[in-house]
């Protein structure tokens, strides 16, 4: 038997049976403990672990982003919970070919109302880098003019990313990420949002479409 203590009224916490208190996010919930893993896992559940371990490991460069980022609170999701979900959603599995099957497009680094950037041009001229070009749409607005440009990008293939913050503003219209010879060959995918110079706001991120590194 287990106990509870306090009221549910004053914070309480504590457990009984499999039954758990616990305080998320300041909402008191009941929720069942987990049942203890059995000794062997199948493949299929090997898969899905692989899968959460990929995806952590990608939202790992912009996590501290997206807990302030992606969008708002929705009751016990948070932002952070949010950005998580969209990686697991996006990195899909074949339990046919026992894959992992990553649909780039689908993901996402920010979620807000500000104005969207508009991407024409991702290219790879230079050795060991790649240029981003974007369309300055601030209408002449010196606020959106001054909004920085933030850009994630990742090779294909690999389950790390890199967060790259305040590079350069809407009215840039482009930024040149170099990069080290390692990348040279590889196939990079890259996303592009905008975030107000007071951090005020964010928009929603954009997939830049993918390069080949020269």
């Amino acid at each position: 038997m287990g106990t509870i203590l306090d009221s549910l009224l004053s914070g309480s916490r504590g457990r009984t049976g499999r039954l758990v208190v616990a305080n998320v996010g300041g909402i008191e919930i009941l929720k069942h403990r987990p049942r203890k893993r059995a000794a062997t896992t199948n493949p299929n559940q090997l898969l899905i672990q692989q899968r959460m371990k990929e995806a952590y490991s990608f939202l790992t460069a912009y996590k501290a982003f997206a807990s302030l980022y992606f969008g708002r609170r929705i009751g016990l999701k948070s932002p952070y919970n949010m950005a998580m979900s969209n990686v697991l959603n996006a990195f899909r599995l074949d339990f046919d070919l026992m894959q992992i099957i990553p649909s780039y497009s689908e993901i996402a680094f920010a979620r807000g109302n500000h104005l969207q950037p508009i991407v024409n041009g991702l290219a790879s001229t230079t050795p060991n880098s790649f240029e981003l070009q974007w369309m300055d749409n601030s209408g002449g607005n010196p606020l959106l003019q001054s909004d920085n440009a933030q850009i994630l990008y990742a090779a294909d293939g690999e389950s790390t990313s890199v967060f790259l913050q305040n590079v350069a503003t809407r009215i840039d219209a482009s930024f040149t990420v170099p990069l080290a010879s390692s990348w040279s060959g590889k196939t990079v995918h890259v996303w592009l949002a905008f975030l107000a110079a007071d951090n005020s706001a964010v928009s929603n991120s954009v997939y830049a479409g993918s390069v080949v590194i020269s």
